[in-house]
């Protein structure tokens, strides 16, 4: 062979090994990017402990989502107004489910996209003197003992309302035990939330409370830390994600798998 096509065909075999060695590269998945996430540790359907880690609606959701841009999510489970307290300061990235009304709106950031929209209902005792209410509304509630959980909040219009007089529970279920006992003339609670603490504790609460109007209906968050760098670029991944998934059957496949949660 003449040195010149020798080294021709050194350089073609070369060539062919460069490639096949980009096509192996190009094969193999992209790593993973892992960020950690603060759930609620005791809001069942939509973050709770069950099993030890974190399920519920709320986390099947953001879980896909983030899927979407390859990157994974390490679930921490506290009491909600831990959470809060652990993102606001920066020791942790973002924190859910969160309203972005006047009370966290100045010091979270915020996606766009909703994870959900819930309602909170206002709910009385059955044979308590404000059982035959119907179609409540915050304003209503001026000037009574409203039920509330610690650390919530429960719209910019119950927020600012000083002529309410809030009875604090450290849990939802607590909160309902309150109205039950008539510690309070009302107790606000998510509906959903209200449906799954029927069903789990019957002897306490099927018959015994009842809705009677609907404070507000709105969109729930991930709230993030004003003080992590990199919160803008996960909240922007996040609204990618929850387009994605609403698109494409996803999101109405976790909604179907939650419809109806057992106790």
């Amino acid at each position: 062979m003449h040195a010149v096509s020798f080294i021709t065909a050194i350089r073609k075999r070369a060539t062919g090994l460069l490639c096949a060695f980009a096509l192996c590269l190009c094969a193999i998945p992209a790593r993973a990017e892992t960020i950690t996430l603060i759930g609620e540790d005791n809001w069942y359907p939509y973050s709770a402990v069950k099993d030890g880690q974190n399920r519920g609606f709320a986390v099947d959701v953001i879980q896909a989502a983030y899927a979407v841009s390859n990157i994974q999510v390490k679930f921490i489970a506290t009491p909600y107004s831990r959470c809060l307290m652990l993102v606001q300061s920066g020791k942790e990235l973002g924190c859910f489910d969160s309203l972005q009304d006047a009370a966290l709106a100045p010091n979270f950031v915020f996606h766009k996209e909703a994870i959900f929209k819930a309602s909170i209902g206002i709910y009385a005792k059955t044979d308590g003197p404000h059982a035959n209410a119907s179609k409540l509304t915050g304003r209503d509630l001026r000037g009574h003992a409203v039920g509330v959980t610690h650390g919530y909040t429960y719209g910019s219009e119950f927020e600012g309302d000083t002529s309410i007089q809030r009875e604090i529970a450290p849990s939802d279920s607590s909160n309902l035990r309150k109205l039950v006992l008539g510690r309070s003339n009302y107790s606000l609670v998510y509906t959903r939330v209200v449906d799954y603490l029927i069903a789990t504790y019957p002897d306490e609460f099927k018959g015994k409370i009842q809705q009677v109007g609907t404070l507000i209906e709105d969109k729930l968050f991930v709230s993030f830390s004003k003080l992590r760098p990199e919160s803008g670029r996960y909240a922007d991944a996040l609204d990618k994600g929850l387009r994605t998934i609403r698109s494409n059957g996803t999101y109405a496949g976790i909604e179907k798998k939650w419809a109806n949660p057992l106790p």
